[in-house]
């Protein structure tokens, strides 16, 4: 969001605001039955955490979703690679983000007729 616009808000509210954005953002770009690539950048030494990009393919060209999934589920960039810190182990962790996101965007809409089936590919 604009830094002129922010001045006279609080953390908070700009967490909402980029929230809501993001959500805004995603509904445009994600159809129900999206495919969503992820690419595994690095793996921590003790395979508890993991750095995760994740885009989609529009109008044969690739859109990354780091930014609106991070603003959206609350996950945090990394700072060396490109992607998201995403902790755990046990099972597929793409897997888990896309799944959370599915989730996550079948409930803001608040019915149930609306659910999305997002699959993943990990590249």
């Amino acid at each position: 969001m604009n830094a002129i616009l922010q001045q006279g808000m609080t953390k908070k509210q700009i967490k909402q605001d980029n929230h809501y954005h993001a959500k805004v953002r995603l509904d445009e770009i994600l159809n129900r039955e999206q495919e969503i690539f992820c690419i595994i950048r690095h793996v921590s030494q003790s395979g508890m955490t993991r750095h995760i990009s994740f885009f989609c393919i529009q109008n044969n060209q690739p859109r990354f979703l780091d930014g609106y999934i991070s603003d959206y589920l609350d996950y945090r960039h990394n700072k060396s690679y490109t992607g998201l810190v995403v902790g755990g182990c046990g099972m597929d962790m793409a897997f888990s983000v896309v799944n959370h996101l599915q989730v996550q965007m079948s409930h803001d809409k608040n019915c149930y007729w609306k659910e999305y089936n997002f699959r993943h590919r990990i590249i």
